[in-house]
Formats: C-alpha cells, sequence, structure tokens
C-alpha cells in the first residue's frame, strides 16, 4: 500500500495496519513538517479503502479511484484553508470569480499534491465549511465504503470553526474517516488532538526527492541533487526550488565563491544591491544555502567526488581546493556561520549588510590558517 509515495516508511505501516484490521474508520491527524506527503498520503487512504478491486492497495483505475483523483467523489471532501467566500448553505459559492479562484487551486492538486496555488489573501478554514461537511456526516456514503473527510492545514481553523468542529470529533460516524493534516499542531485545540490517532510524517531523505525531481520533473541530476538538499526534506520546497530563482540564486552563490577566490568586492557589492531595502529575502536566503552546501562539497571532495552536489562544478572545487587548505572543523564554523546569517534575516539588520558582512567573515576563515578551530 502506498507504494506511489516515497519516504513515509512508518506512518503508512501503521495506516497499512489499520486498514489490514478493518480499522480505517476513524479521526486521524498527519502532523509534521510542510511538503513531505501528509496530503499525498490522505488522498492515497481514501482511494485505498474506497477502491472497487483492492489488491494491496488501490488498483488505480477503477471508478472510485478516478474520481478521487479529479476531487469528485460524492464521499470524498477536501477542506483548506481559503479567503472569506459568500457560501450558500449547501457549501455552493455565491460568486463566479470565487468558484473559479477554488477550482484553480484544486486544478493544482490534480497535477502533484505537493504544490498549492496561493489565493493571493489572507485565508481561513471558516465555520460555513465546518458546517457543510457535518451536514454531509449524517448520511452514509452514496457510492463508497467509507465516508472520507480531508482537512488540511487544520491549525487555520477559526476559532468558531474548531469549537464546532470538535463536536463533530465527540461522536464522529462509524462510516467516516476524518483526517486533519497540519505542520503546527501546538495551534489546534488539545481537546481535538486527544480525539485523533496522531500519525507522525518526518521530512523525505534528500536521495528520494532527488530521484522524483529526475523522474517527474525532468531536472538535470546536479540541480536535483542541490535542490533536494537545500529542501531539508520538503519535496514541496525542492519542488518550488526547481521552478523559482534556483538557478539565479545558484549563480549569485558562485559568483561569491569566485569573488572569495579572486578577492574582488566589487562582485559582492553589486550581488548585494539585490537585497536593497530588505528586498528578495527568499532569494539571499536560497543563496546562503547554496554556499553551505559549496563547503560541504569542499569537505566531501576531499574524500572523494562521488556524493558531491555541484557535480557540474568539479573543476572549481578542485581549484578552490589548491588555493585553501580548509579543515573539516573550519567549514563546520563556516556552516554556522551562514546558519546565523540566515537568522539574521529575520531580525532588523539590512539584507544587504549581512551579505557583505558573511563575505568577509567568510573571507576570514577561509584565509585563517586555524584561528577559527
Amino acid at each position: 500500500m502506498f507504494r506511489l509515495i516515497k519516504g513515509q516508511q512508518q506512518p503508512h505501516a501503521t495506516l497499512t495496519q489499520l486498514i489490514n484490521e478493518g480499522k480505517a474508520g476513524q479521526s486521524y491527524l498527519f502532523y509534521g513538517p510542510a511538503g513531505v506527503g501528509k496530503l499525498a498520503t490522505a488522498l492515497e487512504f481514501a482511494k485505498i479503502i474506497n477502491c472497487k478491486h483492492p489488491d494491496n492497495g488501490a488498483d488505480e483505475t477503477c471508478s472510485s479511484c478516478h474520481k478521487i483523483d479529479s476531487f469528485s467523489h460524492p464521499d470524498v471532501d477536501l477542506i483548506f484553508p481559503t479567503p472569506k467566500f459568500d457560501v450558500s448553505d449547501e457549501g455552493e459559492y455565491k460568486k463566479k470569480e470565487d468558484q473559479q479562484q477554488v477550482q484553480a487551486y484544486i486544478e493544482q492538486l490534480k497535477l502533484t499534491p505537493y504544490e498549492r496555488m496561493p489565493f493571493g489573501k489572507s485565508t481561513a478554514i471558516h465555520i460555513d465549511k465546518i458546517r457543510t461537511i457535518q451536514r454531509k456526516l449524517r448520511y452514509r456514503p452514496n457510492e463508497g465504503n467509507c465516508r472520507v473527510v480531508i482537512i488540511v492545514q487544520a491549525e487555520e481553523m477559526t476559532v468558531q470553526a474548531a469549537n464546532a468542529f470538535l463536536k463533530t470529533l465527540e461522536e464522529p460516524p462509524s462510516y467516516a474517516a476524518i483526517i486533519l493534516t497540519t505542520t503546527n499542531d501546538s495551534r489546534l485545540l488539545p481537546t481535538i488532538i486527544s480525539r485523533c490517532q496522531r500519525v507522525r510524517f518526518n521530512a523525505i531523505p534528500s536521495q528520494i526527492i532527488e530521484e522524483h525531481l529526475i523522474q517527474h520533473y525532468y531536472i538535470e541530476t546536479a540541480l536535483a541533487r542541490i535542490s533536494a538538499r537545500i529542501a531539508n526534506g520538503s519535496m514541496a520546497k525542492a519542488i518550488q526550488l526547481s521552478k523559482t530563482d534556483f538557478i539565479e540564486a545558484r549563480k549569485m552563490a558562485l559568483d561569491i565563491i569566485d569573488a572569495l577566490m579572486k578577492d574582488n568586492l566589487a562582485t559582492i557589492r553589486r550581488i548585494a544591491q539585490n537585497f536593497v531595502n530588505n528586498r528578495n529575502e527568499e532569494l539571499l536566503k536560497d543563496i546562503l544555502d547554496f554556499l553551505a552546501i559549496w563547503f560541504d562539497d569542499v569537505c566531501r571532495y576531499t574524500h572523494g567526488s562521488e556524493t558531491i552536489s555541484n557535480i557540474d562544478h568539479e573543476d572549481k572545487l578542485q581549484e578552490f581546493l589548491d588555493m585553501y587548505q580548509i579543515s573539516d572543523r573550519i567549514i563546520q564554523n563556516i556552516v554556522l556561520l551562514l546558519e546565523e546569517s540566515k537568522r539574521m534575516l529575520d531580525g532588523h539588520v539590512h539584507h544587504e549588510l549581512v551579505l557583505i558582512n558573511t563575505y568577509y567573515e567568510l573571507r576570514k576563515r577561509i584565509h585563517s590558517k586555524g584561528i577559527f578551530l
């Protein structure tokens, strides 16, 4: 079961055991980091327990599986944070443009549950959506074996919505499975948590993310490997990186390495102009991540080139090592420096000054001759 979702063996084993024991119908809390497969697992869980021809998992070909894939199954409901839209008592959107926004969000989920379309406004899970679900849960399934309600980012429920939903969890119908997903369970009411079976999801190993990017997004091996390492176990983050300023951030990081090797402050000042008035904070964080990976590669390269991420810049790594004899201890110190630079961005420090200061601190360390041991 869950064979199409990689990197979450432990939670999948727990859910598989519950399904095999006939205990699928209950309330669950899927919690863990963002972008690691909680929603993907919830949708697959809905397919497995409603599949017309299950064989060690969903067959992926029956009408039930197809309807869940297209978000049109009458017994499977997906609730997610939206702006405050006007809806009828039946849960229908009163304005056409609101319906179009929601449909666009769902169309993105059809492509991959790891990507979400932003609404552009503040969002929450409002009480009208919870009331709609409560009305539906009064009735047994129409087509499937079990009604399934999936609430994405459950921590975004308003106070009124959370209190109303608590009543559903106190007396859930036997023919329903209710799944809440969250990246921050501390924001949920303790009484909601206590009524759910907690299922923890962990960061996905970088090798699995790398393989997924290569196989499904056709990303070059070098970029896939670096993206997987920067993503810190989040498939969603890795996909986002591969589609946004990934190339630009990496080029700037390599320009900084060139500046260090050539002692060229003019390059640093040119790059720093991108961050005047605290602009492009995420881009700067990505640059710092790329620099951390570069110095980690410097350490790895001394023991062989098989595990480095910058496989397309092996010559530059060798040139860097020829110029500087840096110990593993100094590299550890450099990585800590880069993490501290990222933390400074969350304060009130000018971003361009963070970059320039980081450059000078890096320069000190690579010329340190052991000072920072």
